[in-house]
């Protein structure tokens, strides 16, 4: 069945998809902007395409021509050609290094060793340019980073040995900076790292460096400019900071000293070594208080250290408590039987409980290493005068075999088994 349309329906318009381009009001078509801008940007990618491949094929200064420039004082010229042959590869080596040169010369003495540190590991420059990378740093009063290059160089590798004059120069350079700060524990260990890759010829010059590193040191008025500079240069060196309070120490200046030590306790509280001089520097001043509340705070990690169980054993020693004593006195010889104050203060302890025949032994032990200790100088001496004797083709007494032997001796008396070993060795060879 077929119904009519309502009477008021209309048929539905469908409006022009674009407007009516005719008539009064009618919306005209804008002009794009796309296009000026597409050109524009057209424009530029070419610019920066030609600058580019302008930049990668441009002429760039020779190394001959950059030396020439370095010649004449134009670093800024010479750094600039430089960087730009690094810029197209960073693997060349002969840029890398004339680069830190060129800074160096110009005194950015950082920017030198940052250069050096470039230098890749498998350049055969790669040993010399940690070395003067580590000069650099020393220059700058950097010693800490200067000490990391060169502990590199002097620790054993295998698999990249270092050549013997760089690890000669190395070992020099940290000894140096060991005296210094006076730091005679790490200079035994680089010593003795030296010893086992030297020649023959350096042997005996190693370990006469190793008897003078316990018979010789710094004045504090002399090392304290270079300690100020140090630390002025890296305030977390805690090293020289230990090495600046110890200074102050002798100096006088108590109140600096217990600043520095403060300051390095709380920067690496895990160091032993800043407890025990700081500990020392209380007891040799008298402060007991003091000195009694730092000891209650030496942390766990400072158990290793035996001055600080000598410093325990007396702490008890002044409340009565015999037998504690002895045991932190026991403690502190187990870790070092040749301290002679650890083992002087044990006998006293062992006599007031009675025990006379332990006494007698320890006190034996602490006369025997005062005589040995008087006599290292002695038998050092003569080994000196016996060394330069047969240098000369000349006769002296001791000879240079009995005056080792005699040295080494005293070495192994003083806990120095090592030396005296070094030191007989020596002898049977020569």
């Amino acid at each position: 069945m077929i119904t009519e349309a309502p009477q008021d329906a209309r048929p539905t318009r469908i409006p022009d998809e674009t407007p009516a381009t005719v008539g009064r009001g009618a919306t005209r078509p804008r002009p794009s902007r796309s296009v000026p801008v597409l050109m524009a940007l057209c424009a530029a990618l070419i610019a920066f395409n030609a600058w580019w491949y302008w930049r990668d094929t441009r002429d760039v200064a020779s190394t001959a021509a950059i030396e020439a420039m370095m010649n004449r004082q134009q670093y800024a010229r010479a750094e600039s050609s430089l960087r730009e042959r690094l810029r197209r590869s960073s693997r060349d080596v002969e840029a890398r290094l004339l680069l830190a040169r060129t800074l160096g010369a110009g005194g950015d003495t950082i920017g030198c060793a940052r250069q050096l540190h470039e230098v890749p590991a498998w350049s055969p420059e790669k040993p010399e340019a940690v070395f003067r990378e580590g000069q650099s740093y020393l220059m700058a009063d950097r010693a800490k980073d200067a000490e990391a290059c060169w502990l590199g160089l002097v620790e054993d590798d295998p698999l990249h040995p270092t050549p013997p004059e760089i690890l000669g120069a190395a070992s020099q350079q940290l000894l140096g900076l060991y005296a210094t700060e006076n730091r005679w524990e790490d200079a035994a260990r680089v010593i003795w790292e030296t010893y086992d890759r030297a020649g023959p010829d350096d042997r005996l010059a190693l370990l006469s460096m190793r008897v003078k590193s316990e018979l010789e040191r710094i004045a504090p008025e002399a090392a304290m400019p270079i300690l100020e500079r140090y630390v002025a240069a890296d305030p977390t060196d805690w090293e020289a900071l230990r090495a600046r309070a110890r200074a102050e120490i002798a100096l006088g200046r108590k109140e600096d000293a217990e600043r520095d030590f403060r300051a390095c306790i709380a920067g690496r509280p895990e160091d032993a070594r800043a407890w025990r001089d700081y500990l020392s520097m209380l007891h040799d001043l008298g402060d007991e208080a003091a000195w009694a509340a730092l000891l209650a705070k030496v942390p766990a990690s400072a158990a290793d250290e035996p001055e600080i169980w000598r410093f325990r054993g007396l702490a008890k020693e002044k409340v009565g408590d015999w037998a504690g004593a002895a045991a932190d006195y026991r403690k502190a010889l187990e870790l070092n039987p040749y301290v002679m104050a650890s083992q002087y203060r044990l006998a006293m302890m062992e006599e007031r409980q009675g025990d006379r025949t332990a006494a007698a032994e320890h006190r034996k032990a602490a006369d025997s290493l005062r005589e040995a200790r008087g006599a290292l100088r002695v038998a050092f001496g003569q080994m000196l005068i016996a060394q330069e004797a047969a240098e000369k083709n000349q006769q002296s007494t001791p000879d240079l075999p009995t005056a080792m032997r005699r040295l080494g001796a005293i070495c192994g008396t003083l806990g120095f088994g090592r030396l005296q070993e070094a030191f007989n060795m020596l002898a049977d060879r020569s």
